[in-house]
């Protein structure tokens, strides 16, 4: 009786921890997928949009509005998105240490995170944010400057 009892008691232990391990699992993804979603949040980490009015770092928004300038020249048809990748390869080629680990689409989805430009996945359009922010940002003399 006794060696039926541990056989069971074992048996139970055994699905107890492959239960655990399980969860386990399915939790550490879950922080995966967490992770991953911080970084499409804030896919450039080191580039924000107020550092494009800091005479300091505006050269870093030198690609970003070549790339705004372009969608506002294609008018309210939109440009296709992948007219802007040369513009990415540019900046990434020039800055490497602030796009490394950073891909095309993310780039884009930063651009758009900013609401400077809305797409549809396939043609991009510059916002009325987007418009003002080119409109100020070469208007004033001092970011002009820089």
């Amino acid at each position: 009786m006794p060696v039926l009892i541990i056989a069971v008691a074992s048996y139970v232990i055994f699905f107890g921890v492959l239960l655990l391990l399980w969860i386990a699992g399915k939790l550490e993804m879950r922080e995966a997928r967490l992770r991953s979603r911080s970084w499409l949040e804030n896919p450039i980490p080191l580039l924000s949009i107020v550092q494009a009015f800091d005479p300091d770092y505006a050269v870093l928004w030198d690609a970003p509005c070549s790339a705004l300038r372009l969608v506002d020249a294609a008018g309210e048809h939109g440009l296709p998105v992948s007219r802007l990748r040369p513009v990415f390869r540019k900046a990434a080629a020039c800055f490497p240490e602030i796009y490394d680990g950073c891909s095309f689409a993310q780039w884009v989805g930063f651009l758009e995170q900013c609401r400077l430009i809305v797409g549809d996945g396939s043609r991009l359009v510059l916002t009325d944010d987007g418009h003002e922010f080119l409109k100020y940002r070469f208007t004033t003399g001092r970011v002009l400057n820089a």
